[in-house]
């Protein structure tokens, strides 16, 4: 069998956008699991998850009725972030925090962020935090908390902060 030249042309063109495509997808973290961040792991702090910060959330989002929350508090005189999800959770819910330090204080972090989690709601009603980590007031040195719903599964995130 021949092919026209028209035929390969227009399969090097769909080649060529295909690849474009892929290109063009934004960064994706360099980890995406609970086991990045647990245990004393890149200077993450395992704590209770019915942890809170103090009543200024640095970051929030709602999806339906679960509140997501960026939380800050402080933890042997130092000020810490971590992500939480409450509120009418169901099983399957997941909640994770996004951490990015390209700045003085990148031990262990990873380009273009780590992604701490997910971690994922076993309970209806439950409420759940990621393992926290030491705040800055650096720029380049960031949090975000993000989350998905088993009845809405697309990712959403918050700010960075």
């Amino acid at each position: 069998m021949r092919l026209s030249r028209s035929a390969l042309a227009t399969a090097a063109a769909l080649c060529t956008v295909a690849t474009g495509v892929v290109l063009a997808q934004p960064p994706q973290p360099a980890a995406a699991t609970a086991a990045a961040c647990e245990g004393g792991k890149r200077g993450f702090k395992d704590h209770p998850d019915n942890a809170e910060g103090d009543y200024k959330k640095p970051r929030e989002f709602w999806t339906g009725n679960v509140h997501f929350t960026l939380e800050k508090g402080n933890y042997a005189g130092m000020q810490i972030g971590f992500g939480k999800i409450q509120g009418e959770t169901r099983p399957g819910d997941k909640v994770w925090m996004d951490w990015k330090a390209t700045g003085w204080d990148n031990d262990d972090a990873v380009s273009p962020w780590l992604q701490c989690g997910p971690f994922t709601v076993r309970s209806a009603g439950q409420s759940l935090t990621t393992p926290f980590r030491r705040t800055s007031t650096d720029p380049d040195y960031q949090f975000r908390v993000c989350g998905s719903l088993v009845t809405a599964p697309k990712a959403k995130c918050s700010a960075w902060w």
